[in-house]
């Protein structure tokens, strides 16, 4: 019963947290391209990373990677302001 409830309420979580983000998506312009980033390094870490390090990469260097990587990509959704259609047509 304690295992499938906790299973309950961390689905529920992740149902509401899910909601939370799908509203603030479109704020996030590149955070696309930062979880693109994040999975070709882990695809490296995987291949070729941990043989480079004697099969163990370091898990802070690996945290510390992931956490720059969207730290950057939501600052960069912040602080570039998209390009509105007004100023395309001026340049026309």
């Amino acid at each position: 019963l304690i295992v499938f409830t906790s299973n309950i309420f961390a689905i529920l979580g992740l149902r509401s947290l899910y909601f939370l983000l799908a509203g603030v998506v479109d704020k996030f312009r590149y955070l696309k391209f930062g979880l693109g980033f994040i999975l070709v390094f882990v695809g490296l870490k995987m291949a070729w990373l941990n043989e480079a390090f004697g099969g163990k990469f370091p898990v802070t260097w690996s945290l510390g990677i992931i956490g720059a990587i969207l730290t950057a990509s939501i600052a960069a959704s912040l602080i570039i302001k998209p390009e509105t259609h007004a100023a395309h047509k001026g340049r026309t």
